[in-house]
């Protein structure tokens, strides 16, 4: 009884409040209403389309960076090719400079000389086409080729003037071209190809004043030491020419172990220690000079202002039979060519040595009859090598006979 009329006071009680309390469901209702007017404000939809537009440029703008990334790097891979082959056209070229005509002591006149360096280019340019795909290869109107003359290796100026000691090589690639360079990726504005150039000079330095073999390169020098007015005067004047190939050549002997005749030559020791070591002069014509055969790592310097004193032989020594066998091997070898000390004075026991000279050997012989007489035949020739030591001074003597090749560019 209590119970009820408790209850029925509370409903009059709200009633004459004016107050209806709702159920749990009715409120998770409104609750979940309000929240989806929330959501559904037009402030709200604003702040998410942004959002989603920026989203979206974003991706556009990082897609198209990477476009243009890539092919940034592409053609930097492409040039650094280019650079590669243009650097190689001009060194294999560059050794057509040097005028025969200069080995038969007739006057300097390298216009077919020039000709000849732009057909190796072009040869090589073709061989190279045939070992790469068609999108790398470089046509013959993407070449250009000149010859000129540096004369400081250190300050590589190139002037298109004789008498020519250098080869501009240049390789462009334009958008225009038969061949471009063409894009990795296009489209969204990227062009379809880009122009690309590079070039090369390559010198041919003959201020040569030394040698310095490696461990793995040596030097081409033997250790038959040849009278500089015998090689610039009496070959002149013998005016030998047994091949028919308009180079006089000389004949290189020494005095009879018996002491008798008379020497345009010496046997030296490059490692500048008495007495001569006789023993490794076979060898060292066979091979060249390596770097323990040199008391120092250059042989050299050697110049008429400061020459190079070695302990020097003129008489033929028991070992005759054995370098004659040796200069044998280096005629019939593939190269004959070698590099032979110049000096002056008397070599009776230590000469100094004033320069070098290239030669090729054409022959040699013992002509002692019952004694030992050492007679080495040999010819002007050019010799280009890498172990050669170079002097930076532009003042210094050319030399016609002996260069290296320099990259200057």
């Amino acid at each position: 009884m209590d119970h009820r009329l408790d209850t029925f006071s509370t409903a009059a009680a709200n009633k004459f409040s004016g107050f209806t309390p709702m159920s749990s469901a009715l409120r998770s209702n409104h609750s979940t209403r309000n929240q989806m007017l929330r959501r559904c404000s037009p402030g709200r939809l604003h702040r998410k389309g942004a959002l989603t537009v920026f989203v979206l440029l974003f991706i556009f703008i990082a897609i198209l960076m990477m476009m243009l990334v890539l092919n940034w790097i592409w053609l930097v891979l492409h040039n650094r090719d280019m650079q590669r082959r243009s650097d190689v056209l001009a060194m294999v070229a560059a050794p057509e400079l040097l005028d025969e005509q200069l080995l038969q002591d007739r006057p300097l006149d390298q216009a077919d000389d020039a000709i000849d360096a732009e057909y190796i280019v072009d040869l090589y340019r073709d061989l190279n086409n045939q070992v790469s795909s068609r999108a790398l290869h470089i046509e013959r109107s993407n070449v250009t080729v000149r010859a000129g003359r540096v004369n400081n290796v250190n300050l590589p100026h190139f002037v298109q003037t004789l008498p020519y000691n250098s080869l501009r090589v240049v390789l462009h690639r334009f958008s225009s071209g038969p061949n471009p360079a063409r894009v990795l990726i296009r489209g969204f504005g990227i062009p379809d190809a880009a122009d690309v150039t590079t070039a090369s000079i390559v010198t041919l330095d003959s201020r040569v004043i030394g040698f310095r073999p490696t461990p793995t390169v040596a030097a081409p020098l033997v250790p038959l030491a040849i009278h500089s007015t015998a090689w610039f005067e009496d070959r002149h004047t013998d005016a030998r020419d047994s091949n028919d190939n308009d180079r006089y050549e000389l004949e290189v002997v020494l005095r009879s172990s018996t002491d008798e005749g008379t020497a345009n030559a010496a046997l030296i020791d490059l490692d500048e220690v008495q007495p001569l070591n006789l023993a490794i002069i076979p060898e060292q014509v066979i091979d060249g000079t390596w770097p323990l055969d040199l008391t120092n790592p250059i042989c050299g310097p050697a110049t008429p202002d400061q020459p190079l004193w070695v302990p020097a032989l003129q008489t033929s020594p028991t070992q005759t039979s054995a370098i004659v066998a040796a200069f044998d091997a280096v005629c019939r070898s593939d190269d004959r060519r070698r590099v032979f000390p110049l000096y002056d004075g008397d070599g009776s026991e230590s000469l100094g040595l004033v320069g070098f000279v290239a030669a090729t050997v054409l022959r040699a012989e013992n002509i002692g009859g019952s004694v030992d007489r050492l007679n080495v035949t040999v010819e002007p020739a050019f010799l280009v090598h890498s172990t050669t030591v170079t002097t930076t001074d532009p003042h210094v003597r050319e030399n016609i006979y002996i260069h290296k090749l320099r990259l200057v560019k």
